[in-house]
């Protein structure tokens, strides 16, 4: 009998310790901050929050940064995130967050995505919360930021604006992206950071108006913008009559004989200042660029036929070729 009721005394044990520790490992939530009922007798009880887990995953395009800054907002709160993780470029995002802390009815959530390198611009993911599990979000692509050329088309002369200017970005002889400026003359171009080192990426302005177009080399390897004055057609400096070429490859010569030197080659929209006039060719001087927003004058000789009279009023490309 003894026997039985100690037998009997340590199964009772050890199934009120069972119990004992299952409510331990699968107690419900438990909250730091203590609620009263405020009515006799006072109750009062204490719980905590559970956790949502967070998943974001990453692909990068192109190049990668070394670390990347998450911050997590809730509830259209973009200046207080509640959480901040500062890590090297992962595959997958993972964070948790507090049960009650996210928005569950509206995508006011938000992840901000911030790489530590200044090729990059930061990234938002906004989100809806749920009250318990795991988010799981659609995979989110990191790439460098845009490379971008802004600018404004005026005059040579006299800086007056030149509207409706067709403006291009090309790479070698591929034209990535084209433009026109506004009527204010202003412009903008914006194109992948996978150019950011290219060796051969220039904008060409001008091709349909009758100078010859203006030809920049851009070089993007410092900075990501680029911003430009792009003047065309003659200089103040060139005084009247003004002619211009009508063709390319038209031969500028040393002297108007046949058989003359040939000091080089004039591309179509190429203005000429007329100092003197023979029955078959002109004499004149025409600007050449040295770099730097810098000009010298170069006289020579061009056959009338290759020239027609500029009028600065009508600058449309209508000449014949």
């Amino acid at each position: 009998m003894k026997k039985s009721f100690k037998r009997l005394s340590r199964v009772l044990i050890w199934i009120l310790s069972f119990f004992v520790w299952s409510c331990t490992a699968f107690r419900g939530p438990k909250y730091p901050e203590i609620i009263y009922n405020n009515k006799q007798p006072l109750i009062s009880v204490t719980y905590e929050y559970g956790e949502i887990q967070i998943v974001l995953p990453i692909k990068y395009e192109g190049a990668v940064p070394d670390n990347i800054l998450f911050k997590v907002f809730a509830n259209a709160d973009t200046l207080n995130p509640i959480i901040s993780i500062l890590q090297e470029s992962p595959n997958e995002f993972r964070t948790t967050v507090p049960q009650g802390v996210l928005d569950v009815n509206n995508k006011t959530n938000m992840i901000k995505i911030i790489p530590q390198d200044i090729n990059f611009d930061p990234v938002e993911v906004r989100f809806k919360g749920i009250n318990f599990g795991r988010i799981t979000l659609l995979p989110k692509i990191i790439r460098s930021g845009q490379l971008v050329v802004t600018g404004q088309t005026l005059s040579n002369s006299n800086d007056t604006i030149l509207e409706n200017v067709e403006i291009s970005l090309q790479n070698f002889d591929n034209t990535i992206f084209t433009t026109f400026s506004n009527k204010k003359g202003f412009f903008q171009i914006a194109i992948p950071g996978e150019y950011k080192y290219a060796e051969h990426l220039r904008l060409v302005a001008g091709n349909n108006i009758i100078f010859k177009p203006f030809i920049q080399k851009l070089d993007f390897s410092k900075n990501r913008k680029i911003k430009l004055k792009v003047k065309l057609g003659p200089s103040r400096s060139m005084k009247g009559p003004l002619f211009i070429t009508n063709k390319n490859n038209v031969q500028f010569k040393k002297y108007p004989d046949v058989g003359s030197e040939i000091l080089f080659l004039l591309d179509k929209g190429e203005i000429l200042s007329i100092d003197r006039i023979t029955p078959g060719a002109y004499f004149g001087y025409i600007e050449v660029p040295i770099g730097n927003n810098k000009n010298i004058k170069m006289e020579g000789w061009v056959d009338r036929a290759d020239l027609i009279e500029l009028n600065i009023n009508d600058i449309s490309n209508n000449i014949d070729n």
